[in-house]
């Protein structure tokens, strides 16, 4: 839905949420379910704003797991001299700020969604927005430059979200209105973007990109994550922002809140507070002589960073007794699997234990 200029209200404490326990360990064609492994969701900075859990369910429609978020500066007016306040260099890098920090893991709860990256951005001062801009305008200036190379189209997994940014004083139609996401069709493929105005506050733009962006990557067409009766008064799509005006800093950058069915209150995510490393046994297994075996271990959040090790727990000296190869697979946005194909180089079954060392966040 379209972000409307909010009334702050106050913001409460950090919370912490209790960390959840799922996962398991399958070789390739045996179910080990012996052993489990952590997947916790991040805790939430902020208080309740709207009361009420499950506010929101997924309809089943599309999203966007791990987005691609183009930048895109409309206008003569950003590369003006003196620049202009803020710069587009200084709003690309809060958005990098903003997705690779707890923000984006906030949204796993919902259909595993995660963090994405900054694929880009570019200044277009070839036009100007007009003043009084309408979804229609924006869309066939995309369009636009992606005909004319400018942009480039979307990755071949769709996750590309284009936002445009627009020189301030500048304002939509509806000038009640000072952000919007929404979708056009380009040869057959939905084109996911939208659009953000500027009072000339960074924070204030980071603000509404955060709101945008939270609501675009679990609702990017109107199909997927939406309130369910009652819970918006304002027509449209009802959004996980909608419910929200909250804001807090996460890592010096401005973001609103949105709305955890998990915390049952607005929330702005924050990493858990862990202690890393962190190690322990994922499984125990036995190669056949000469063999080679494949298992899997699933619901690790992408965020930390983990090492494998393949220990023997059969003493035989003399010579090397297993090797290891670990394949990553993105399950969801959020969550990922490890594909762990050990091999026995003795003419013996070897025991082992499948170790783990989760070494921080990355």
């Amino acid at each position: 839905m379209p972000a409307k200029a909010p009334t702050r209200s106050r913001r409460a404490g950090v919370g912490q949420e209790s960390e959840g326990v799922d996962g398991g360990v399958v070789r390739a064609d045996v179910l080990n379910s012996k052993s489990v492994i952590e997947a916790t969701e991040v805790g939430v900075m902020g208080g309740p704003n709207g009361g009420g859990a499950d506010k929101f369910t997924d309809n089943g429609g599309q999203m966007i797991q791990v987005v691609q978020l183009y930048l895109i500066y409309w206008g003569a007016a950003w590369s003006a001299s003196p620049p202009p306040t803020p710069t587009s260099s200084q709003i690309t890098s809060a958005c990098q700020t903003m997705i690779q920090g707890p923000y984006m893991p906030g949204l796993a709860q919902y259909r595993g969604l995660g963090r994405g990256f900054v694929r880009g951005s570019v200044v277009i001062t070839s036009s100007n927005p007009p003043n009084g801009f309408t979804d229609a305008n924006v869309s066939s200036f995309i369009d636009g430059q992606l005909n004319a190379g400018t942009i480039p189209v979307p990755d071949v997994d769709n996750q590309t979200l284009y936002m445009v940014v627009m020189p301030r004083g500048v304002s939509a139609s509806n000038a009640n209105f000072i952000g919007e996401h929404t979708y056009y069709t380009r040869s057959g493929q939905r084109i996911h973007f939208a659009w953000i105005t500027n009072s000339g506050s960074l924070g204030a733009l980071t603000t509404i990109i955060s709101h945008e962006l939270v609501e675009s990557v679990s609702d990017p067409e109107g199909s997927a994550l939406l309130g369910v009766a009652g819970t918006c008064s304002q027509g449209g799509w009802c959004e996980i922002g909608d419910v929200c005006s909250s804001t807090a800093a996460v890592d010096g950058v401005t973001v609103q809140s949105f709305w955890s069915n998990q915390a049952a209150q607005c929330a702005v995510p924050a990493w858990p507070n862990r202690v890393y490393p962190r190690i322990g046994v994922q499984w125990t297994g036995t190669v056949a002589a000469s063999a080679s075996q494949r298992w899997f271990t699933f619901n690790w959040p992408e965020w930390e960073r983990v090492e494998w090790r393949m220990l023997p727990t059969v003493p035989r000296p003399g010579a090397p007794q297993l090797t290891w190869d670990v394949a990553i697979e993105r399950a969801t946005g959020n969550y990922l699997t490890y594909w762990i194909t050990v091999t026995n180089l003795t003419s013996q079954p070897v025991p082992f234990e499948g170790r783990y060392c989760v070494l921080g966040r990355t």
